[in-house]
């Protein structure tokens, strides 16, 4: 098709990213399984299921043959860049029919629960309660946020029967078809304001005393600058390139415009970096060392301050937490970039696929060691897959649990204080909901 893998087009893309996402999901799952950390525990998401991957593997499965099925219709129909198809169109809405599917088959409680997961995250009532299952969900849409950009321009062409030829023409025109100037920066945005909500409702739910919401705020609204500036040099570059300037009532010139973008990239990289291995991860602590003869520091004393990894580690490799820092800077600063829609390589499918890719891959890795952290944060005490999770008789430590408790490890219940939100916040409510009446109109 016009040199271009059909796959790695437009009209395909945001779909395959969402059912490599969902595959990555389950092997989230199953890898922290194996490790001994037991993700229903802390999500508490299929209380009674010992293999909370498999309802994950099975949909994955469903979604990934409707969609290989329709590409190679789409391959085999579709023999010209220039023919309108409605194929791509109904693999989209074969997806949301799996998801809003009536019948008791296909997982119909996961799929409920999903459901009610995903209305919780797009209110924006701050006073409402935020549970750590949204938080991970919320920062997952994060990294799809370009996603949805590349699946609005696919609909803008999709729907009305227009041509894939029709597609490249969207991204590289003045003009400004379905309002794309505007639109696809604002959906952009849209998981960074959910995320922003969710942390001014914790400050809010903290009773404004807890400020490290507010810092967290600062991170997601670091993003804000790279995108509108990116939307604004990319309509720069356009106009450049078709005209060999810009516009004279620009309110500023191209090379500033591009100074500004470099350092709001900077910012929002480094930002979220350190946030990532200091604060969700928890792997870099500051420690002071106090020069007294017997360990006890006096207040007129200095004290040198020290910069160390976690003591505390879940996995029995610590190489594996330092390639994990190394994997996240350089995917960080990627998709930095990658949110930055302008620069010229990404309008090639394939680079613009493969960057997309190294994002949901780097935030397979950020939720494996989010777990981690609270798993250890816990105290590491708490039960497994093979162990019953009712009796506390039964209960067995992990692998890292040989280490002595720490003082604010030590909990006598399981209702155990998040790191980032009130003692008495709940976790979330999506293993309680009962499954009787019609959940997709009520909240039960």
């Amino acid at each position: 098709m016009g040199g271009e893998v059909y796959w790695l087009s437009g009209y395909y893309r945001p779909i395959l990213l969402v059912c490599i996402g969902l595959w990555g999901w389950g092997f989230n799952l199953l890898l922290l399984c194996r490790q001994h950390i037991d993700p229903n525990y802390l999500l508490h998401i299929h209380p009674n299921d010992k293999k909370p991957y498999q309802s994950i593997f099975d949909m994955s499965l469903v979604v990934s043959l409707i969609v290989a099925f329709n590409m190679w219709f789409y391959s085999r129909l579709v023999l010209d860049d220039n023919q309108p198809s409605w194929l791509p169109l109904l693999a989209y809405l074969s997806v949301l029919s799996v998801l809003f599917w009536p019948g008791q088959t296909l997982y119909r409680k996961e799929r409920i629960r999903f459901i009610r997961l995903i209305r919780r995250v797009i209110s924006f009532n701050l006073f409402s309660t935020v549970y750590f299952g949204d938080i991970i969900f919320a920062d997952l849409l994060t990294s799809f946020s370009n996603v949805f950009g590349d699946l609005f321009l696919t609909l803008c062409i999709v729907i009305p029967g227009k041509s894939h030829f029709e597609y490249q023409q969207l991204e590289a025109n003045l003009d400004n078809a379905c309002y794309r100037d505007l639109l696809v920066p604002l959906i952009i945005s849209l998981p960074y304001v959910i995320r922003l909500r969710q942390c001014i409702s914790e400050f809010i739910e903290s009773k404004y005393e807890t400020k490290r919401h507010l810092f967290n705020a600062m991170k997601y609204a670091s993003a804000f600058p790279v995108i509108a500036l990116s939307a604004i040099q990319k309509k720069a570059a356009l106009y450049i390139s078709e005209t060999g300037t810009i516009p004279s009532a620009s309110w500023i010139k191209d090379d500033n415009l591009f100074r500004l973008w470099m350092l709001a990239v900077f910012m929002n990289s480094m930002y979220s970096f350190w946030w990532d291995i200091a604060m969700d991860w928890s792997l870099i602590q500051v420690t002071y060392d106090h020069p007294t003869k017997h360990g006890v520091h006096h207040p007129r004393q200095s004290s040198t301050p020290m910069i160390r990894i976690r003591r505390h580690l879940h996995f029995s490799w610590s190489w594996v937490y330092v390639l994990a820092i190394l994997l996240d800077f350089v995917l960080r600063i990627t998709w930095s970039l990658k949110l930055s829609s302008h620069i010229y390589f990404q309008r090639i499918a394939g680079n613009i696929f493969l960057v997309e890719l190294l994002e949901v891959v780097r935030r397979w890795l950020w939720i494996i060691f989010r777990l981690e952290n609270e798993w250890v944060k816990r105290g590491s005490g708490l039960p497994t897959n093979t162990t019953d999770r009712h009796s506390p008789s039964t209960r067995r430590p992990s692998a890292s649990s040989t280490a002595p408790h720490l003082p604010h490890q030590i909990h006598t219940s399981n209702d155990i204080p998040l790191h980032d939100r009130p003692s008495k916040t709940m976790l979330t409510p999506i293993g309680e909901d009962p499954d009787e009446g019609d959940p997709f109109l009520m909240d039960k």
